[in-house]
């Protein structure tokens, strides 16, 4: 009995020590990036159109980035948003109106194009663990495939 306590004890402190605090100030793209590796994603780290730092990623098949935002000369940003666009022409603005009612995570839209759009924001200006950021990443990949199934992707 008291071995297993032992164990148990053990696991929760690796695992508390793999978590590890991330600075207050935001994250660095770096660190976003590894993140998503230890979780088994390909992450592309590149840069937007306004040299911001961007992150390539997939989930189930379906590809969205990570654009980075408020943005220091020390390179952390105070927030990033989980994007991605689908190429589904036809979805109605009730089924968007929909998505956006009944989902607490997760905003839905058209673009210009009428192509659906769900994005996911998160504040990182005050700190975070790298934890939570991989949580973050859990939901953002269950907000993707609930998303994609509403559109009928």
């Amino acid at each position: 009995m008291r071995t297993s306590h032992l164990f148990a004890v053990l696991m929760l402190l690796g695992s508390a020590a793999a978590a590890g605090p991330l600075p207050d100030g935001g994250v660095t793209a770096e660190e976003v990036t590894s993140v998503f590796q230890e979780k088994g994603f390909q992450a592309e780290l590149t840069k937007d159109s306004s040299g911001n730092p961007l992150i390539r990623s997939s989930s189930g098949g379906v590809k969205f980035a990570v654009f980075f935002y408020g943005c220091n000369d020390a390179k952390r940003c105070d927030s990033i948003q989980f994007a991605a666009g689908f190429g589904t022409k036809g979805v109605s603005a009730e089924k968007m109106a929909e998505w956006n009612r009944s989902k607490r995570f997760g905003r839905a839209y058209q673009d210009d194009d009428h192509d659906p759009w769900v994005e996911m924001d998160m504040d990182m200006k005050h700190g975070a663990t790298s934890e939570a950021l991989a949580s973050d990443l859990d939901r953002w990949t269950i907000v993707l495939g609930q998303f994609a199934k509403q559109i009928g992707q």
